[in-house]
């Protein structure tokens, strides 16, 4: 059956039900685990709108999602985070510099075609829908998950690349999704931890966080996403936007005039898990008028409930019935039906690449002594990777590439918060050599971490290595790090991808690099 045939009025309840929910969805898994894969098989045979993909490689993707296409009734939305690359959820593809990045390289046509070669890889391996741009502005530096996924702390700013990323993007028939409605800029609490607030007056909101969306609308962006926080000024009942009629309904469709697909942000969040039920937040953000539920933590559970309230709701089935009439067709325009191209598994494509590079090296700002860059040939050099967790991997490849660039003595190693008094006073030892101190900051928004922010005790590690020394601070996440650290020399990147460590290697080493 091809939607583009079906008649909207011969689809059970349940059909209709079931095309309005968007499941989580793991290669990793499907592969590993036969009970998982008959599970995603029996969603489709249920009828699922679709999946969110996360985890594994792009070929096992790409057959995964090409498998489950070909026995689907109606064909499936395949979506995604990819706003700055595949290998943002999957082992490959091309590595592209963060939003911020793109914002401070402010070259909105560099934009449209790092969201046009996104969408192409994302295309050829079957994912039909990015959840991106971004659309928060980030003018809250306290913000511990949206950060350096924003395109920066101005609507300017924000707007204007949002807008090249979405047609960039839908001019490869990917659909586009503006996040997190009505913006989650200006919060300090992570929506996957608990419920932030948004404490704005309405006019406020039209002067800042909406300018970026109400841009998108005008030129045409095809699905917003609603993120999970509660806006007291629109709704003061503490739902979140997500699962608010005031906020979906009366703000986003009525008086903004969005006609689009209007999805939910995870749900298996715990800002909702919290304090909903699987069943009370499907009945609460359909009655207030979104048109997909994504990943509820049980999905035939979600189904079931949706298709037993509209049969006993005549306002709420036609209502779904128009949200499903907008799924088939952002799904017909999308091309959701047809077979994806092939797949270059051979590495990442050349052009995107150089492209990633072109945008990293237009981005980095460098503050304060500009004579420490690029590192003179022979000075001997101590260095440090700060880190969140134990993701040492971005400062080992870091260090690495430091090492392959420069022709100088060079020590390192890797400082967490964890960091033991004996450790630092070996640490301080081994750097006695050194004229020069390289800090190397990895410190930017993640999930269920709740904070981007420098502890006090790093912050004294800091003073305490640096005494004496000519101070270069290379900050690949979190650029409101340089507000609160010593350094003689600032070098920002504004991510932490490769395209951006690679730019930094070329910075501080004085290389020249042709990326026309």
């Amino acid at each position: 059956m091809q939607h583009s045939s079906l008649n909207i009025n011969k689809l059970t309840p349940h059909n209709l039900a079931a095309q309005c929910i968007i499941g989580r969805l793991s290669s990793d898994d499907y592969y590993k685990d036969i009970n998982y894969q008959e599970n995603i098989k029996n969603f489709v045979k249920s009828g699922i709108g679709g999946f969110c993909v996360f985890k594994g490689t792009a070929a096992d993707t790409k057959k995964m999602l090409d498998e489950l296409q070909s026995f689907a009734e109606i064909p499936l939305f395949f979506c995604a985070d990819f706003e700055h690359g595949l290998p943002m959820r999957l082992q490959d593809g091309t590595a592209f510099p963060h939003a911020m990045a793109m914002g401070y390289a402010d070259d909105s046509e560099l934009t449209f075609q790092c969201a046009k070669a996104i969408a192409e890889e994302a295309k050829a391996i079957g994912i039909n829908w990015n959840l991106a741009p971004v659309c928060d502005i980030n003018s809250n530096p306290q913000n511990p998950i949206i950060n350096i996924r924003s395109f920066g702390e101005n609507s300017g700013i924000v707007e204007k690349h949002s807008l090249a990323y979405l047609q960039g993007t839908q001019s490869a028939n990917v659909l586009s999704c503006a996040k997190h409605f009505p913006g989650h800029g200006d919060t300090s609490v992570d929506s996957h931890l608990s419920l932030p607030v948004l404490k704005k007056s309405k006019k406020e909101l039209y002067d800042l966080e909406l300018k970026p969306f109400i841009n998108a609308i005008k030129n045409g962006v095809r699905s917003i996403m609603v993120g999970h926080l509660s806006v007291p000024s629109v709704d003061d009942s503490g739902l979140p936007a997500s699962l608010s009629l005031k906020i979906i309904s009366d703000l986003l469709r009525k008086e903004l005039g969005f006609d689009g697909l209007i999805i939910t942000d995870a749900l298996d969040m715990n800002s909702i898990t919290n304090n909903y039920s699987n069943s009370q937040a499907i009945e609460l953000l359909f009655k207030a008028g979104a048109d997909i539920a994504l990943i509820p933590p049980n999905c035939l559970k979600a189904i079931e409930t949706l298709e037993s309230l509209i049969k006993n709701d005549k306002l709420l089935f036609e209502q779904i019935k128009r949200s499903v009439e907008r799924i088939l067709g952002a799904k017909n325009w999308c091309g959701a039906d047809k077979q994806t191209t092939k797949l270059n598994l051979s590495g990442p494509d050349e052009l995107h690449g150089k492209l990633a590079l072109k945008i990293a090296m237009k981005s980095i700002s460098i503050f304060g002594n500009g004579t420490l860059i690029p590192i003179q040939e022979k000075i001997p050099i101590g260095g440090f990777a700060f880190i969140l967790d134990d993701d040492i991997q971005p400062g080992a490849l870091f260090f690495k590439m430091l090492a392959q660039a420069l022709d100088n003595d060079c020590d390192f190693g890797f400082i967490n918060d964890e960091i033991s008094d004996e450790d630092l006073k070996s640490f301080k030892e081994g750097i006695a050599f050194a004229d020069i101190l390289l800090l190397a900051f990895f410190y930017r928004a993640k999930a269920y971490k709740g904070t981007v922010n420098i502890t006090d005790k790093i912050k004294k590690i800091v003073t305490d290595l640096s005494e004496g020394k000519k101070t270069i601070a290379v900050l690949f996440g979190n650029p409101y790090v340089k507000d609160v650290i010593n350094a003689d020399t600032y070098l920002l990147t504004y991510s932490d991808s490769l395209p951006s460590i690679a730019a930094s290697i070329v910075k501080l080493s004085g290389m020249h690099l042709n990326v026309e």
